[in-house]
């Protein structure tokens, strides 16, 4: 769905040296208000790694967002 409202399957960012998982997902929901992430029960992962909010990002790293997995 996010690929969808942002109309690409990838978004660049620049970062810095203390730029956070975290501080990604802020960026892509003020680029794409249409978006909406709950930072609490999403997966995200970094580099195909499930990772924390916190983690510091490196140049070239890919942050996924894994869609919500329901079930019974």
């Amino acid at each position: 769905m996010q690929g969808v409202i942002a109309d690409t399957d990838r978004i660049q960012m620049p970062i810095t040296h203390n730029t956070t998982v975290d501080d990604a997902i802020d960026y892509v929901i003020k680029k794409y208000p249409g978006i909406t992430i709950d930072k609490e029960s999403s997966f995200i992962a970094v580099n195909h790694e499930i990772a924390p909010l916190i983690k510091v990002l490196q140049a070239n790293d890919i942050v996924s967002l894994l869609p919500p997995i329901g079930g019974g």
